[in-house]
């Protein structure tokens, strides 16, 4: 990769490509950025805003090496017929962000078609101007392993938890053997769970960060009582409390993300792009009630299974945390030595949870809640 400064960026609306789009543009890249307009938005305008929601105010002057190009990658054209519509003035890193994180898709063909066969779409449209691919994965290949998870690790026969993680093993399998067939370096990043940045609590996607301040949010809401309020004093949460989830916060991840792209020694690796020391469940739990004020004002009690009859906050939980219990219960440790190596600062990167951070995560959660309340429309 080199001196390479330009690159071709799929997904840049989303959480990570946001957030990496503005750090490469800070950093003097070009950068492409390659999507759809939808529901009336036009690509470009899809783009900045996911920059603005990034919390980055970005001046017209830190705009003019961004170039948003209409691509379809369902399509093995892209949508290009013919010559491509951009030709960057040196050979580009690729970066593959885009894709279906869904963990339960309503059409399960559909998101494989997404994420493994627009991987390749993406890859074989984009040859000629592509230098390096850096195709983003998942730590969560892995599936239902347990223990020690190396980077140099994909298919060992395991299990999975939902066919996101399925289709996306499947792509990592696929886009390499087209990069050997097309002899193009191939970087694979696999990044745990993204939650909120930790300097504005914002997050385009509903983490589980998110889930554990929106039950409480519903809690309040439907029994019409603030924060320092309690309804039960006693509830059972169906969670391991000596678990600890590897959720990573945006910011540091995207910021690896660049650096790895830089380095000239990253190419034919795969990296882990974890939390280098996750926090327990029973920890966080504490600082979310703190958060909220009613730490001391409630016993969780942690089951392995919620038996009937549920109270109707733990009805909230239990459907809330239903697709989230694998993550909040792993048993699964991810090898950074790949991510060290090229990143000896790594572990300096990554602050802990704590109640202030948690403050913001909670503003961030009900000025969304009540955005969209103000947007949808009331019938009379």
């Amino acid at each position: 990769m080199g001196a390479a400064q330009s690159a071709i960026v799929t997904g840049a609306n989303g959480f990570i490509g946001s957030h990496l789009v503005r750090i490469l543009l800070q950093r003097g890249w070009t950068v492409h950025a390659l999507g759809r307009s939808s529901k009336g938005d036009a690509w470009h305008d899809r783009v900045l805003k996911s920059l603005a929601e990034a919390g980055w105010a970005a001046s017209p002057a830190d705009l003019a090496n961004l170039h948003c190009h209409e691509a379809d990658l369902a399509r093995p054209d892209l949508g290009f017929p013919g010559a491509l519509p951009f030709r960057p003035a040196t050979p580009s890193v690729l970066v593959h962000l885009a894709g279906d994180t869904r963990f339960v898709p309503p059409d399960p063909v559909a998101q494989r078609a997404t994420n493994v066969d627009g991987t390749l779409n993406v890859v074989r449209a984009l040859r000629p101007v592509t230098a390096q691919i850096v195709h983003v994965s998942t730590a969560y290949v892995s599936g239902d392993r347990t223990g020690l998870v190396r980077e140099s690790e994909a298919d060992v026969g395991q299990g999975f938890h939902n066919n996101y993680e399925k289709t996306k093993l499947e792509a990592e399998v696929a886009v390499q053997a087209l990069c050997r067939e097309y002899g193009l370096p191939l970087t694979i990043t696999r990044p745990s769970i993204i939650v909120n940045d930790t300097v504005t609590g914002s997050s385009s996607a509903f983490t589980h960060l998110n889930v554990l301040v929106e039950v409480a949010n519903r809690i309040q809401e439907y029994y019409g009582i603030g924060d320092g309020e309690v309804v039960n004093h006693e509830i059972r949460v169906p969670v391991n409390p000596a678990a600890r989830p590897n959720a990573a916060p945006v910011d540091p991840i995207a910021a690896a993300l660049a650096l790895i792209m830089e380095s000239p020694a990253a190419a034919g690796k795969t990296f882990h792009l974890c939390h280098p020391v996750p926090q327990a469940n029973a920890d966080v739990f504490d600082m979310v009630m703190a958060a909220f004020g009613i730490n001391g004002k409630i016993n969780l009690s942690y089951v392995s299974q919620l038996p009937p009859p549920l109270t109707r906050t733990e009805e909230m939980i239990a459907r809330a945390f239903h697709v989230y219990l694998p993550y909040l219960n792993q048993s699964a440790t991810f090898d950074l030595a790949n991510t060290r190596a090229i990143i000896p600062d790594y572990d300096r990167m990554f602050p802990a949870v704590t109640v202030d951070y948690l403050h913001k995560v909670i503003a961030f959660e009900r000025a969304t809640r009540k955005r969209d309340a103000a947007a949808t429309p009331r019938h009379t």
